[in-house]
């Protein structure tokens, strides 16, 4: 087991580099122009995802260096600071929806990235301290649900219902691993349905992404803009037919497909690298969602168990709707694909969280006197 998990370990550190290196390449090829034309340097994106990478990089080294009972120990203070920015972000939001919060030197970022982090973190100790209580569901389980319903709620009303739903998601897996009974997780998934219903009710923007989603083929006036995107990425996709059209040689990036660096890459990876690319990238989040899970089962402990489990479902989660939203099976949601889409927030998190899925890496083969990564 402990050669197993030191491979794991190695594998999904390369899987990630590998899923970075693509994730460059791409952004350049698909923002080249884009950089061009609005900042007067063809390398100005991709220059600023290089230092993001290369912070994210830095704290993921840190973190898998971390003693994960830390994770632990200050996890409630984190949820703490995540619902306070989240808060903050509806009164002093600044960007696209008013979603990000600004810093010095023009630097920004979005706290609903910050929060599913911290989420993760806080249902992984939650879940081992209060495991006695979980079947009473006053002492044990409602006091959780408040908090993530605080959290989702606050996502929700910035408008972000793509994330909050995403984020639902994340946290249902954990409660699900966690030991909370399946009758609970029954009644939790229709008050989150309701949930649903009620914001996209209240929100006619939400409402037109849902309406377009199933008019597929229908109106294309301006109300459909998302129908109008999943439209242009499925024909992306289709022009790259089997080995794609080539590297730079996207149609789809020059006038058609809008922001296509940030939540469509995948679509220009299939229209450069074709159906074969797609599948390696689908191949790598899928041998990273194994690696995840793999180490998760070594774990010593069931924080680390609970820890590692939610660090590959925050980020398999991600992908998978990005990925659904491309091809034209879910909804436009906006979220980005983990480690590819241009984004600062999410890439440096992202590489945060796998930091910390290396920690329990860690933390088992030096609970089996094997030498620490």
């Amino acid at each position: 087991m402990t050669n197993v998990t030191q491979r794991s370990a190695t594998h999904l550190v390369l899987v990630c580099l590998a899923l970075l290196a693509i994730g460059m390449v791409m952004i350049y090829s698909a923002s080249s122009e884009l950089a061009r034309v609005r900042y007067n340097d063809s390398l100005y994106l991709l220059k600023n995802q290089a230092v993001r990478a290369t912070v994210g990089l830095a704290l993921m080294i840190f973190c898998a260096r971390v003693d994960i009972k830390y994770w632990a120990t200050f996890s409630r203070f984190f949820m703490l600071c995540a619902l306070g920015l989240l808060i903050l972000v509806l009164f002093v939001g600044t960007g696209p929806a008013d979603r990000w919060l600004s810093l010095p030197y023009g630097l920004k970022f979005q706290p609903s990235e910050i929060a599913r982090v911290a989420l993760v973190l806080y249902l992984a100790d939650v879940l081992v301290r209060k495991e006695d209580d979980l079947l009473k569901f006053r002492r044990g389980l409602l006091p959780r649900l408040v908090v993530v319903g605080m959290v989702l709620i606050l996502i929700a009303a910035q408008p972000d219902l793509g994330t909050a739903i995403a984020i639902g998601c994340i946290a249902i897996s954990m409660l699900c691993v966690g030991g909370v009974h399946t009758i609970q997780l029954f009644c939790v998934l229709i008050v989150g349905g309701v949930g649903i219903l009620i914001s996209l009710y209240s929100s006619p923007y939400q409402m037109s992404r849902l309406t377009s989603f199933f008019d597929f083929y229908g109106s294309q006036n301006g109300l459909l803009a998302g129908n109008y995107q999943v439209n242009q990425s499925l024909i992306g996709l289709g022009n790259g037919g089997l080995l794609g059209v080539g590297l730079g040689n996207s149609i789809q990036k020059s006038q058609y497909l809008p922001e296509l660096h940030t939540d469509f890459v995948f679509a220009i990876i299939g229209e450069e690298l074709g159906l074969l690319g797609t599948l390696g990238v689908c191949g790598l989040f899928i041998w990273f969602a194994f690696l995840g899970l793999r180490i998760a089962f070594a774990a010593p402990t069931h924080h680390g168990f609970l820890l590692a489990s939610g660090i590959t479902a925050m980020v398999s989660v991600y992908a998978i709707i990005n990925i659904g939203v491309a091809v034209g099976v879910l909804p436009t949601t906006g979220l980005p694909l983990p480690f590819l889409s241009y984004g600062g927030s999410s890439l440096i998190l992202n590489l945060l969280g796998v930091g910390i899925l290396l920690g329990v890496a860690r933390q088992s083969l030096s609970s089996r006197g094997m030498k620490r990564i």
